[in-house]
């Protein structure tokens, strides 16, 4: 892995991707340097936006890159454990978006990989870092605001409604 930051491939950029994709691109430490997807046109856009980018429709071509330090998996969920476990078989540490996999042994093959690798493996849980999250657990953990006995959220926006998925995961 490089010192001062990571070189990272992001895989699938559509619905949700292309949000990574500009988030990885934008980030201090990070040095988005593949985006991979199967359909072009979506590649297209993407180098228009960053034309610094590699651009591929061939995973192996960044899983075989060794600058590639980590492995963003943006793809539909179906194919997350397949996507990741060629991250980790790689040497690359893994990002999954939600969820990790559809099958509890997938998820635990993965978690297996990358202890076995000495890798990471994380899952977007993406509000666990949202600012927000973070200054209303600052204001709790200070007891500035009081001791909190109840706290309710909604997130308003549903999304897009999937198959392949359910709640439980997202």
């Amino acid at each position: 892995m490089s010192k001062d930051f990571l070189n990272v491939a992001v895989v699938g950029a559509g619905y949700w991707g292309k949000n990574l994709v500009r988030n990885f691109a934008t980030a201090a430490r990070c040095r988005l340097k593949y985006v991979c997807d199967l359909d072009e046109e979506l590649l297209l856009r993407q180098k228009r936006n960053f034309p610094f980018i590699k651009t591929t429709t061939n995973l192996d071509e960044a899983l075989a890159d060794t600058e590639v330090d980590a492995v963003v998996v943006a793809t539909e969920a179906q194919s997350h454990f397949e996507v990741a476990k060629g991250a980790l078989e790689a040497g690359k540490s893994a990002y999954v978006e939600k969820p990790l996999t559809l099958k509890a042994g997938d998820s635990r093959a993965l978690i297996e990989l990358a202890k076995e690798n000495g890798l990471k493996l994380m899952v977007g849980h993406l509000l666990l870092y949202h600012p927000g999250v973070n200054y209303v657990k600052k204001l709790i953990d200070s007891g500035q605001i009081g001791e909190s006995y109840y706290m309710y959220t909604q997130r308003v926006n549903l999304g897009i409604v999937r198959q392949t998925e359910n709640a439980w995961w997202s």
